[in-house]
């Protein structure tokens, strides 16, 4: 018999796996270290650190 997965099931499983990913990148962050004599640039890509993380669509249906 398959599980039936509700709508808020669904949203619940999405929220623990955001968590776990913030709480991973927390704990990988924390030991950091500023280097002042690095090079910035104007813009940081995290995509690396969420991978392919499915966008939440905005607006009406």
């Amino acid at each position: 018999m398959a599980a039936v997965v509700t709508l808020a099931e669904a949203e619940r499983q999405a929220r623990a796996e955001k968590n776990a990913r913030l709480k991973y990148l927390r704990t990988h962050a924390s030991w950091l270290v500023l280097d002042p004599d690095a090079l910035f640039r104007d813009e940081i890509d995290c995509s690396a650190l969420f991978g392919d993380i499915p966008m939440p669509k905005v607006g009406s249906s």
